[in-house]
C-alpha cells in the first residue's frame, strides 16, 4: 500500500524532535518585544519600575540576558509583573505572588511555538493580570501537600478563562501565607493620570 507524505504528517514530528532545539535564537524576537511591552505598561499606568539582578532569586536561576524589570502597581491590591530574561532566549515571567510562565513553554523542535505566537500569548497573560481577572489561592490541607491554584481570564474575555496550579511543600506554602491571607482576587491596574 502507498503511503503519502500527507499521511506521515498527521502522525507528527519523529521522536527524537522532542529532545532537541536546533534553533532557539527564532524566540529572541520574544526580549524585544518584552522590552517595548514594558516601556507600554510604565507609560500606561502607575507603577513602580525597578531593574537589577536579585529581584527574583528563584526565576533567575536560569542564565540571565539582562537584568530583571519588576513593575509593582501603586494599588496594592493589583498583582505585579516580573519579567527575566534568560540567554535561551525566553521570558520568565511571574504574575503576582505565585504563578509562573515562561514564554516559550518548551523550546524543542517538535512544539510548534514560534516568537509570534508566544508574544502572542505573552500579551494575553499580561492583559488579562492588567485588568484585574487574575485570581491566586493557596491550600494547606491537614495531611498531604499544599497546592497553589490559580484563574487567569473570565469566561467572558476575549482569551477565556484558564485555570492552573501546582503542588507546594507544606514549608514553603506556610510562609507564604505568613500574613494569614490565602488567596488573592487582584485588583485591575491604576491608569496613569496625565497631567
Amino acid at each position: 500500500m502507498f503511503m503519502s507524505d500527507e499521511h506521515e504528517d498527521i502522525e507528527g514530528p519523529p521522536p527524537e524532535a522532542y529532545s532537541r532545539i536546533t534553533n532557539p535564537d527564532r524566540f529572541a524576537p520574544l526580549h524585544d518585544d518584552a522590552l517595548n511591552l514594558l516601556s507600554r505598561l510604565s507609560a500606561e499606568f502607575d507603577v513602580q519600575r525597578s531593574e537589577g539582578y536579585g529581584l527574583d532569586p528563584e526565576l533567575e536561576r536560569a542564565d540571565l540576558a539582562r537584568q530583571t524589570v519588576q513593575l509593582v502597581p501603586a494599588n496594592p491590591a493589583s498583582a505585579s509583573l516580573t519579567f527575566v530574561f534568560t540567554t535561551f532566549p525566553s521570558v520568565n515571567l511571574r504574575c503576582g505572588r505565585l504563578m509562573v510562565e515562561t514564554f516559550p513553554c518548551c523550546g524543542c523542535d517538535a512544539c510548534g511555538e514560534t516568537a509570534a505566537s508566544e508574544g502572542k500569548r505573552l500579551h494575553a497573560v499580561i492583559d488579562e493580570v492588567v485588568h484585574g481577572h487574575f485570581r491566586e489561592e493557596i491550600t494547606i490541607p491537614w495531611l498531604g501537600r499544599a497546592s497553589q491554584k490559580f484563574e487567569l481570564g473570565t469566561l467572558g474575555s476575549p482569551n477565556g478563562l484558564r485555570k492552573g496550579g501546582v503542588s507546594l511543600e507544606r514549608l514553603r506554602a506556610r510562609a507564604l501565607v505568613r500574613g494569614g491571607t490565602r488567596s488573592w482576587q487582584w485588583a485591575p491596574w491604576p491608569t496613569r493620570h496625565l497631567r
